[in-house]
């Protein structure tokens, strides 16, 4: 092979990547600022948003009013890790029995017993979030599939406000 050839495709690979990472620098850049913006309309510090796993806490708490399905979800992703970290583990032990091999799949199967229940608090999640900023229920649908660009959506309107846990608007009595 000829060396201009490599040199060629060796720079085009980083051009690619390179421009692709600077898209996901950017992405995340907006992602945080937008939290931020929304976790202050809600009376919540903005720098809630940057703190990994405080920040899914602060979500669940502005959407629902309580930390009780923060700490639910936090069960499961414990249960989770757990055993998905024992069943990859399992070929570490050394030689495959049929023992091993039944272990390794039961932790699987309990560690996609773990996710499941993930996956539907992180879309009540998402749904009581963009209810809890007022939205209608057809954007508040769209943010269970499409969260991501619905965040950024209500974070950088303007008309945006918090009304209150589950949409409901606080009251002074």
């Amino acid at each position: 092979m000829d060396s201009t050839f490599v040199a060629g495709f060796a720079l085009f690979f980083v051009l690619i990547y390179g421009v692709i990472l600077l898209v996901s620098i950017g992405m995340a850049v907006l992602q945080i600022i937008a939290s931020w913006k929304l976790y202050e309309k809600a009376g919540e510090p903005g720098w809630s948003a940057i703190v990994p796993i405080y920040n899914y806490m602060q979500m669940i708490k502005i959407a629902l009013g309580s930390y009780k399905l923060a700490w639910i979800y936090l069960i499961f992703c414990g249960g989770y890790m757990v055993f998905a970290i024992a069943g990859s583990m399992i070929n570490v032990l050394g030689e495959q029995s049929d023992e091993l091999v039944v272990i390794q799949i039961a932790a699987m199967c309990m560690a996609f017993l773990m996710i499941v229940p993930l996956y539907i608090i992180a879309g009540y999640t998402s749904y009581m979030f963009a209810k809890s900023y007022g939205k209608s229920t057809a954007f508040c649908v769209l943010s269970i599939f499409f969260s991501q660009i619905m965040i950024l959506i209500m974070g950088f309107d303007k008309n945006t406000c918090y009304v209150g846990p589950k949409g409901v608007p606080y009251t002074n009595l």
